[in-house]
């Protein structure tokens, strides 16, 4: 299994935000969590929380993680599982201050979930 970043267009301007020195720090940190999601995930499940419950359709459970990064940040993302390509992709949404963290991924799991249809 092969593990692939896809990064979006708001996270890309967080980073961009910080100092060169803060990015590095704060990439080390994200390369050595996400490389535990393809090996037993205790990083990642160690620094990862789901603040808010979503009320989705068909059973379905949300992908959604706030994940603590350190130098006072936390970042929002989606863990998805695709067997079928052998792969698992990690989408990261936004990088935040840690008091904004939860509210955040409130409003990023809406907004995704309600474009999809699968908000019930």
């Amino acid at each position: 299994m092969h593990l692939e970043f896809l990064i979006t267009e708001p996270f890309d301007n967080d980073m961009k935000s910080l100092l060169p020195v803060l990015q590095k720090r704060i990439k080390k940190t994200i390369n050595s969590i996400s490389g535990s999601l393809l090996n037993g995930k205790d990083k990642f499940t160690g620094r990862a929380s789901m603040p808010h419950s979503f009320n989705l359709k068909d059973g379905l459970t949300s992908s959604l993680y706030l994940v603590e990064v350190g130098e006072g940040k936390k970042m929002i993302v989606a863990v998805d599982d695709d067997p079928i390509f052998d792969k698992l992709s990690l989408t990261l949404f936004r990088l935040v201050d840690n008091e904004k963290g939860d509210s955040v991924y409130k409003e990023i799991g809406q907004r995704l979930y309600k474009n999809q249809g699968l908000l019930k």
